[in-house]
């Protein structure tokens, strides 16, 4: 039976909103990033989950978080944003159209569906891409998955670019990713001394 994609995106957008509240109960540990002096980000890493950082000083920083199964991977990307240039939908989602265009003609979707994340802290917009070769196979290469939701969560003066890679958007490892991008991944105000 094919399922119209509409009809997936629904189910999928469904899934992703019931996720967050058992997602932070179930943190492992908490990451916390220094972005400059006095400006840290905490992230809620959900059990399961191996942390990565880019050994690149000079390039922005970067986090990668794989389930140990490898049925979901999160690459989160911090970069400043001083000017604000993320802070409404519509400069979101063009970054994203700059950034992920290239994804839409191996897509099933064939478009850019924007979705706004509705984080607890900033704002964020997203979209999915199904990989159109990837449909319907049961053994898949290691390293390629089905589902790629790409996205941009912002606050003031910083803008996160996220690509969150999975097979199966019910998955509860898929799950904690989303809860992990809605739920955590926001500032910690440094103390006042």
């Amino acid at each position: 039976m094919t399922v119209p994609p509409q009809l997936r995106r629904l189910a999928l957008a469904v899934g992703l909103l019931a996720a967050p509240a058992p997602v932070l109960a179930a943190a492992q540990r908490e990451e916390i990033l220094e972005l400059a002096p006095g400006r840290r980000v905490a992230i809620a890493v959900p059990a399961g989950f191996v942390v990565e950082r880019a050994r690149d000083p000079a390039a922005p920083l970067e986090l990668r978080l794989r389930d140990a199964a490898g049925a979901v991977s999160l690459d989160l990307a911090f970069l400043p944003d001083p000017e604000g240039r993320a802070a409404t939908p519509r400069a979101r989602r063009e970054r994203l159209v700059e950034l992920f265009e290239e994804h839409v003609s191996a897509s099933v979707e064939q478009a850019m569906r924007f979705e706004e994340l509705e984080p607890r802290r900033g704002a964020g917009t997203w979209c999915l891409f199904t990989d159109r070769a990837l449909v319907g196979r049961v053994e898949l290469p290691p390293n390629e998955y089905r589902l790629l939701a790409v996205g941009v969560k912002a606050w003031s003066g910083v803008m996160v670019v996220f690509r969150l890679f999975t097979q199966d958007a019910e998955s509860p490892a898929h799950r904690a990713a989303w809860g992990l991008l809605r739920e955590s991944v926001e500032e910690r105000l440094a103390p006042l001394r």
